[in-house]
């Protein structure tokens, strides 16, 4: 993670045209580096704890700009300075860290669900609460819910969602029962409840609760 959002930071400014002159993962004393072409010291260092990367004009390894070194520059290094560039150039370098995190995010998340994919509990009702909102709209013991509101529901993590997002408004609920589609009306109850914590706190809940079988646990992989 820390490579990729000093990469991030680096690449941009070298598209820039910013000369790097330290490129450092962890802080303190270098364990092992070496030079590059272009004159980057790439280092390991001994402290753990994040990395930066060091570009000509600044003072240290935060990017504090050194006014004195700056001053005495020619003005060719001056332009190859972070200082020495513009607003726009000095932005997209400053942002190009958490750009290059989010992408890595999104190609981290790609592999897994693509590789190992995600497993969903198929939404069918295996419990039911007594004198709940579900009892009284008629939902029966394997039941599997098919939409809410005319959206598709595919797994029992949508319809959690579906209900904690409802407000307290009634909810078109279809569910597919034997071999037929029945349609219900429900209005999620409002309840108090407390969290490990002690925090209390009002959530929606409709009264249903999902099945353990395998045989409803799926597996989907995506391209």
């Amino acid at each position: 993670v820390v490579f990729f959002h000093e990469f991030g930071h680096f690449i941009v400014a070298r598209w820039c045209g910013v000369a790097v002159k330290t490129f450092s993962i962890g802080f303190g004393p270098e364990i092992v580096g070496f030079n590059d072409r272009k004159g980057t010291r790439w280092r390991i260092s001994l402290i753990p704890l994040g990395g930066y990367v060091r570009f000509l004009g600044d003072e240290n390894e935060a990017s504090a700009t050194d006014r004195a070194a700056l001053q005495a520059m020619d003005p060719e290094d001056r332009a190859r300075s972070f200082a020495g560039k513009g607003v726009a150039a000095r932005a997209a370098i400053v942002a190009a860290g958490p750009i290059a995190n989010f992408i890595l995010a999104i190609v981290i998340f790609t592999a897994i669900f693509s590789i190992y994919g995600r497993e969903s509990m198929t939404a069918r009702v295996d419990t039911i609460v007594a004198g709940s909102v579900a009892e009284k709209a008629g939902f029966q013991v394997g039941d599997v819910i098919v939409s809410i509101d005319g959206s598709k529901i595919d797994d029992f993590s949508d319809l959690q969602r579906a209900v904690a997002f409802n407000g307290g408004a009634p909810m078109a609920i279809v569910v597919h029962r034997g071999n037929a589609d029945v349609a219900l009306t429900a209005t999620p109850e409002m309840k108090e409840v407390t969290d490990q914590f002690g925090n209390k706190q009002r959530v929606a809940q409709l009264g249903v609760g999902r099945s353990p079988r395998a045989g409803d646990a799926v597996t989907e992989r995506f391209s």
